[in-house]
């Protein structure tokens, strides 16, 4: 039986690349980046807790609600309402925010204690649909600023622990 294939010639206990292997990172190379499930927010219970923490910013048509997680990773939540457009501009939309949350991913602030924060984005209409690199920055200006927030908070909170324990 012959083969049409070129035969492949690997070394001596080398395996044949598998499709396991595909995304395999060499040494020395930066770690991709990628917008796994882990880093949604899924559950309605999340987003109310995110809601509930009543932390929010806006930058252009953006308004970020944020509260610390206790995880190592940041996870974001998109409540785009129809109010935005038709399916194709929200989807879009969507689209956009979670590549800027993909790359932005490594540069987003952390609380005191190294963990990270749950984000829900909302937009407000607007035209035209908002690009890649104004995403990335009013995500990262709101991120910014809810950190400020929540250190302001902890402070506020770490005061009131010390101030009553007399």
């Amino acid at each position: 039986m012959s083969d049409s294939r070129p035969s492949e010639v690997s070394p001596v206990g080398a395996r044949p690349s598998e499709a396991g292997d595909r995304g395999a990172r060499q040494p020395g190379q930066p770690r991709r980046l990628t917008y796994r499930p882990r880093q949604r927010l899924s559950r309605d219970r999340d987003y109310q807790a995110v809601f509930g923490a009543k932390a929010r910013k806006s930058a252009g048509p953006l308004t970020v609600f944020g509260r610390p997680n206790g995880l190592p990773d940041h996870r974001l939540g998109l409540s785009i309402g129809r109010r935005v457009g038709p399916a194709v501009v929200r989807n879009r939309l969507r689209r956009r925010l979670r590549e800027a949350f993909r790359t932005l991913g490594p540069t987003l602030p952390r609380a005191a204690d190294g963990t990270a924060y749950d984000l829900v984005v909302t937009s407000r209409k607007h035209e035209p649909i908002l690009d890649l690199e104004t995403c990335q920055r009013h995500l990262k200006t709101t991120a910014d600023q809810l950190h400020t927030v929540w250190a302001r908070r902890s402070r506020k909170e770490g005061a009131r622990q010390d101030g009553g324990s007399r």
